[in-house]
Formats: structure tokens, sequence, C-alpha cells
């Protein structure tokens, strides 16, 4: 693990906390969350398991904030909840603040490894607690296409979930024989292991008709915000680049080792499935009136051969979170 210790030391942090299901609380409605009232040198949550972000010296969070003060939010998964940045300052939505001429602060509404239903549950869940909001910006799209490719019968009706697994095991306990088990209710003792896996074209169509299921929800929910809504397409490495610069290669290369990412999804990291998947949810996004942006192809012709955006193939570095929130901000 030289790389990873040398060039990205604090994604220690994020591993201990997250590496294992049983070192993160699970919850009611969205499965699982980030562990409440945690504090440390490289992030902090406050009394729900929200990230902390920080503008102008202060910091604020979604549950933390004066409901008096008109905010932005930018929702979504792991990318959002700023994983790989060195500290609160530098996540995307402390990055947005900082960058934004505007006056509303950016709240940070990411859930790590969260599916587009549990992005949408979070923000209804906590939707009592919102000051006036001006704007909502859903950056997402990995995690369904990630999870599309699991077996049908693990994704039910509204979409698998990453650690799918550990929980439907853990409500299968030893029973005696002809008693069922709520896992097996609720799977319906289908067989995952016969199921033939699912094309790239099925997994692209999947996640984009699941994603847009969603975000028809997220419409109605921003226009009783009074809020504007845009749909922004996360950028994987590849989707920006074939080759990074030579520290992403360097941490690519031990991460493969690792964890064998390109191996579970080698199909979904070639370029041309960012535009087969964002021309889908371009078509549906708009036809719903919502702004969509595909931001990929927007860093693509900016970064340098040389410029260090990703500490793995989906989160960025500080100065890439940063380059990502500039970005955004010049198309929003």
């Amino acid at each position: 693990m030289k790389a990873l210790s040398e060039l990205t030391p604090q994604m220690m942090a994020y591993y201990e906390k997250f590496a294992e299901t049983n070192s993160f609380p699970w919850v009611p409605y969205l499965m699982y969350f980030h562990p409440p009232k945690y504090q440390g040198a490289v992030f902090n949550t406050d009394a729900s398991g929200f990230r902390y972000s920080e503008y102008k010296g202060k910091r604020y969070s979604a549950c933390d904030y004066n409901q008096e003060t008109p905010a932005r939010i930018l929702a979504g998964s792991s990318t959002v909840f700023g994983m790989g940045a060195s500290s609160d300052a530098w996540t995307l939505p402390s990055r947005l603040s900082e960058n934004d001429s505007r006056p509303e602060s950016w709240l940070n509404f990411g859930g790590r490894s969260f599916n587009s239903t549990q992005e949408l549950m979070l923000l209804v869940l906590y939707k009592h607690l919102l000051p006036p909001i001006k704007e909502i910006v859903l950056f997402s799209g990995f995690n369904n296409l990630a999870l599309a490719g699991l077996p049908a019968s693990l994704r039910l009706d509204h979409g698998p979930f990453f650690y799918c697994n550990q929980f439907f095991e853990a409500l299968n306990p030893k029973k005696p024989d002809g008693v069922k088990s709520i896992a097996k209710w609720i799977l319906k003792r289908h067989d995952a292991s016969q199921e033939t896996p699912p094309s790239i074209e099925d997994q692209i169509s999947y996640a984009a008709d699941l994603t847009l299921r969603h975000l028809n929800t997220w419409q109605i929910l921003a226009k009783d915000l009074n809020a504007k809504l845009t749909y922004v397409l996360q950028p994987l490495s590849t989707w920006v680049r074939l080759h990074g610069c030579s520290q992403e290669e360097a941490l690519f290369t031990e991460l493969e080792q690792m964890g064998n990412f390109a191996e579970f999804y080698g199909d979904i990291l070639r370029p041309e499935v960012c535009h087969q998947y964002g021309e889908l949810l371009r078509i549906g996004v708009e036809s719903m009136g919502v702004g969509f942006i595909n931001i990929s192809p927007i860093l693509t012709e900016s970064v340098k051969p040389d410029q260090w955006l990703f500490v793995d193939r989906i989160h960025f570095t500080d100065d890439g979170y940063d380059f990502v929130a500039k970005k955004l901000l010049e198309v929003l």
C-alpha cells in the first residue's frame, strides 16, 4: 500500500470507518448511514450523520444549519459525501460554497454507497429540517449503474443496494425446517447463483429507468421547495480520460491489486458507456423539464495531462474537488 500511504494518507481514515459493515450504523429506512457525531481530523458528522461543510471559517451541516438562512443542496452518494477529501473544507459542497458568487451555502446531502432510492429517502426523511432551498443538484449515477449488474432477484422493486447480501443474511438466522425467514420471503426463494448476468446494455437501460423514476419524485419535492433542480451524471476516471496522471495510475494499480475494481466494473469503465448512459438520462431528464449535465466531457476538455484529479476511479483529490466545483458552477 505504498502509493496509498504516501499519496493519499487521508484515505486510511475513510477505510477505518467504512471498510467493514460492522463499522457503520444500520438505520431504519436508509439501511445504513454515516456514524453520527463523529469527530476526526479528516471528516466530521452531525447528530444525524451528515458530513459538515466549511465556508469562510464556519462549519455547517444539513441538520445543524439556521433554518431561516437560504441554502443550496448537493445530493448524491460518496463523491458528494467527499471520499478522498483531506478535510471537510475540501468536499464538493464546501468547494461549491467557496467558489460560488451567490450568497447561499451548499449543504452536503451525500450518503456513502447510496443508490437512487436511498438518495431520495434521505431528502424525504430530513426535508422538515431544511431552510429555504434555492437549488438542488443531484450529482449521481454511478451506483445505480454498478448495482444494475447484480442478479434480478436482488433488485426487487426499488433497486439493489450495497451490502444487500449482508443484510439478507442477517435476516436469515438458522431456523427449523419449514419455517420461512424474512429474507427468504423478501427474495421469494430466488437462487441468484442460477441467474444469467445482465448485459451492459441491460444494465444501462435498467439504471437509467430507475434513476428517472426517482428523479420524478425529486422534481415534485423541488417544486414544493420552490427550488431549481439539476441532475448531474457524475464522472469516472476513465470517462474523463483513459490514462490518468502518474499519481492516479500508481494509485489505480495498487487499488486493483487490493480490490479488483476493473474486474467487477470493467464494462462500465468504458468511455462509450458514459455517452450511452448519459444520452438515455438526458432524454428522460429533459423531458421532465429538469436540467441535465454530463460533467465528464466538460472535465475532459479542461483537464491537463499532469493534473491529479482522482484518488480512485470515482473519488477526487482536494484539487480535484475544487476543479469539479468550478467547472460545475460554470454550467449550472
